[in-house]
């Protein structure tokens, strides 16, 4: 089987795609900005900031070493400051975009000469509707930019996948972040892992509704 680098791997979704991936044979290469959290069961653990170039480059730079087969790179990394848009301040709005948008393009950008032609990128977006809230401005503002990032990617990179995945209200630490209620149909990480490795083995791209 083939090599996967997940970015956000120790995150709640990230690490249910982690395990997912690895109970199907492949080769797991973890990415969290505390590895010590990383599912126990991954190649290699590393660690990384979205908004520190130096330290994707250096992850990009080992997993080159140790991996002439990638395949799928997830970017599932993403926080929010939750707060009305005049009270999170420039550092609440940087840091929202650093992890969802920022994160997004530079690890992305610095693994593309890692994968094989054909490989599939994947990136968690949102049902932008259902957030336009008080307080949820910056996490809207920084998705709706994902969502545009991953549509240009897709258009200049051809030779490879592209998925954008809106996985709906799912059961994360998300939810402790914020004052909204997780609805009582939500999802587990394990179903949104199991939709994305469906999609990566049917070989589809685009956005994935689920």
């Amino acid at each position: 089987m083939a090599d996967a680098l997940i970015w956000g791997a120790s995150g709640g979704m990230g690490r249910a795609l982690s395990s997912s991936l690895i109970a199907k044979g492949w080769r797991v290469f973890g990415a969290a900005r505390h590895s010590e959290h990383i599912v126990g069961e991954a190649t290699l653990a590393l660690e990384f900031d979205a908004r520190d170039e130096n330290s994707i480059q250096q992850v990009v730079m080992r997993v080159a070493q140790e991996s002439d087969n990638l395949k799928l790179v997830a970017y599932m990394a993403g926080e929010l400051a939750y707060d009305r848009l005049d009270i999170i301040g420039l550092e609440g709005w940087e840091r929202t975009f650093s992890s969802n948008v920022t994160g997004a393009f530079l690890t992305t950008t610095h693994s593309l000469n890692l994968v094989q032609e054909g490989s599939h990128f994947i990136y968690i977006g949102a049902y932008l509707d259902h957030l336009r809230v008080t307080k949820m401005g910056a996490y809207v503002a920084a998705k709706a930019a994902l969502q545009e990032l991953v549509t240009v990617l897709a258009k200049e990179n051809r030779r490879h996948k592209f998925t954008l995945v809106r996985p709906g209200a799912t059961d994360t630490p998300f939810w402790k972040q914020v004052s909204l209620r997780l609805p009582s149909n939500a999802k587990t990480p394990e179903q949104v892992a199991e939709a994305i490795l469906a999609r990566v083995e049917e070989g589809g791209s685009g956005d994935l509704d689920l």
